[in-house]
């Protein structure tokens, strides 16, 4: 349990690392050093560039109009970081606004008729909220890749080389039909976005705004004025309350979240267009992060070669009875398509599927849970509960494009760039269509 409260004392005795982690504060916790820039400093040195991306509703686009997209899409794909984070957020709609200003709009109609049909607009949109009414946003996440490990750049030249790559990505995008949402005030965009994932129920009664406000006056009414002035990030951002105690929970601030995975053997061989959008239109309380990340063409041509020489050594001792020879003839044939592939150009990704899922009640979650594993069998796939993990789980799906070393273990997909199109934000309310081809 990590709250808000640190009971760790001064004291001149040696504290063992089990006491320090167990007194770390929610503040200590987050692995957020600072905002600034319209960049995230991470405590372990990194510099990640969040950009909301609005999207296209791919499905509908004719058979042409879907090739040109997947086409200039595979364009950005050669040139794109290495590590990409795509990742969804769905949240219930709030049409308060729209139904205050359809109320304004009545009152100042004087046709009966038309006041009738206003009164039946409202009264369809109330209807259709409570069952339906869902919003979704989408991210692209990236880091900084330094050209030369060896050398120490200056921080200019850090934010120069996002800034560049936030502009290929809005190019490359828009020829995708999607665009780059700009805010006046990057910094407090990326706080919001942070500010929103860790505290869902709380972001609603409590904006931004008012959180910061709230925290200047606890300083102000403790006399710590001079403190003002270097206050950290992470006291915005941080949630009341995480509990990590459970195998298959987290509870932040009182609501339940769950992270689940797809297995690296959960997919299914052929895909098609739109295979996402059954997830990404899976409902409130469902999140998705999807990560990529670029493999050297040159050592995974070189690992292949050795892969397949092994399984045709050992296929010749196999029997064409035994099961063995199914799954090394698979193999075979498997690394020959991404062997084709490569000498075509195309370039070899990681990807893994990483899935969130709310509620208020544990009941509710296990529903949720349930029914989300049903919609993939459905699909030909898979889903795996993140158990004694879901610690792992929780840092991974912050947008920090920094997956656990040991879901990434669990979950990696090898695909070709023709299939990394999974990556493509641009569907109905997708993050993530993909075209016709197979995964390896």
């Amino acid at each position: 349990m990590v709250s808000k409260e640190d009971t760790s004392s001064a004291t001149s005795k040696p504290v063992s690392r089990k006491k320090r982690k167990k007194d770390q504060t929610l503040e200590d916790y987050l692995p957020v050093e600072k905002i600034a820039n319209g960049i995230v400093y991470t405590t372990d040195g990194r510099y990640v560039k969040i950009l909301e991306i609005e999207p296209i509703n791919f499905l509908l686009r004719s058979a042409r109009e879907q090739q040109g997209i997947i086409y200039s899409f595979i364009s950005y794909l050669k040139i794109s970081p290495v590590k990409l984070q795509i990742k969804m957020i769905s949240k219930k709609a709030d049409i308060n606004k729209h139904l205050e200003q359809s109320q304004l709009e009545l009152e100042r109609e004087t046709d009966p008729h038309c006041q009738e049909l206003q009164r039946d607009y409202i009264q369809f949109v109330q209807n259709l909220s409570s069952r339906e009414a869902v919003s979704r946003r989408f991210f692209l996440i990236f880091e900084y890749e330094p050209f030369n490990a060896n050398r120490k750049e200056e921080e200019r030249e850090i934010l120069a080389a996002l800034e560049t790559a936030s502009q290929t990505a809005k190019t490359f995008l828009y020829q995708c039909g999607n665009e780059v949402v700009s805010h006046d005030n990057e910094d407090e965009f990326t706080t919001d976005v942070l500010y929103t994932l860790l505290n869902r129920t709380l972001c609603t009664e409590v904006p931004l705004s008012n959180r910061i406000s709230t925290v200047l006056s606890a300083y102000t009414k403790e006399n710590r004025m001079e403190e003002l002035d270097h206050i950290r990030i992470n006291e915005f951002l941080a949630p009341e309350s995480v509990d990590f105690k459970h195998s298959h929970y987290v509870q932040i601030n009182g609501l339940y979240h769950s992270y689940l995975l797809v297995p690296s053997d959960g997919y299914k061989n052929r895909v098609t267009p739109g295979w996402l959008s059954l997830l990404v239109n899976a409902g409130e309380g469902i999140d998705i992060d999807f990560f990529l990340q670029k493999q050297p063409k040159d050592k995974i041509q070189q690992r292949l070669g050795q892969q397949i020489r092994i399984n045709r050594s050992k296929l010749k001792d196999a029997s064409d009875t035994n099961t063995d020879y199914d799954d090394l003839d698979s193999a075979i044939r498997s690394g020959y398509f991404l062997k084709q592939g490569l000498a075509n150009n195309e370039d070899f990704y990681y990807m893994n599927l990483l899935i969130t899922i709310t509620a208020s009640t544990l009941e509710e979650l296990q529903w949720r849970i349930q029914e989300m594993k049903k919609l993939l069998i459905s699909q030909d796939m898979n889903l795996h509960s993140c158990y004694f993990l879901q610690e792992q789980g929780f840092l991974s799906s912050l947008p920090l494009a920094n997956l656990d070393k040991k879901l990434f273990k669990l979950s990696k997909r090898n695909v070709l760039t023709s299939g990394r199109q999974a990556a493509i934000p641009s569907s109905a309310t997708v993050s993530a269509m993909i075209t016709e081809s197979s995964l390896g």
